[in-house]
């Protein structure tokens, strides 16, 4: 089973490595022990869901999805907000399954959220006064 804590500890150890290896690399100094736990302390808050970091993320996932259903055309997905590029792929390909499967539900389904508006439409007409 997945656990996002576990995903988050490992990638917040593989950045350590790989940042130790580049600052090596480039003649600058080692990564300290205590800004590698800061750092994997800032990777795995964002688990919680009130972090900063993650809401935002969240919020730009959430504006790219809803651009990606309103387009009008679904040949050209619109632009991926800023900090979504590492995700971007897999981002185009779930904004695209989820436009199929909207379609899809509207296509099978409207007849009968069809029926259901024009009845919740027309109540108040019949009824002016809100009974029910």
């Amino acid at each position: 089973s997945f656990s996002l804590e576990e995903a988050l500890a490992t990638i917040g150890e593989k950045l350590c490595v790989e940042l130790s290896l580049c600052l090596s690399e480039h003649g600058h100094a080692p990564y300290t022990p205590e800004r590698q736990g800061i750092l994997k302390g800032q990777i795995l808050a964002t688990a919680h869901p009130d972090n900063t970091v993650r809401k935002l993320m969240e919020s730009r996932i959430n504006s790219y999805m809803l651009a990606s259903l309103e387009s009008t055309q679904p040949k050209t997905p619109p632009p991926l907000p800023g900090g979504l590029a590492p995700v971007g792929k897999e981002l185009r390909e779930l904004a695209v399954r989820f436009s199929r499967l909207v379609n899809f539900n509207k296509l099978v389904f409207s007849p009968f959220y069809q029926k259901l508006l024009q009845s919740v439409l027309s109540s108040p007409a019949e009824n002016p006064s809100g009974d029910t």
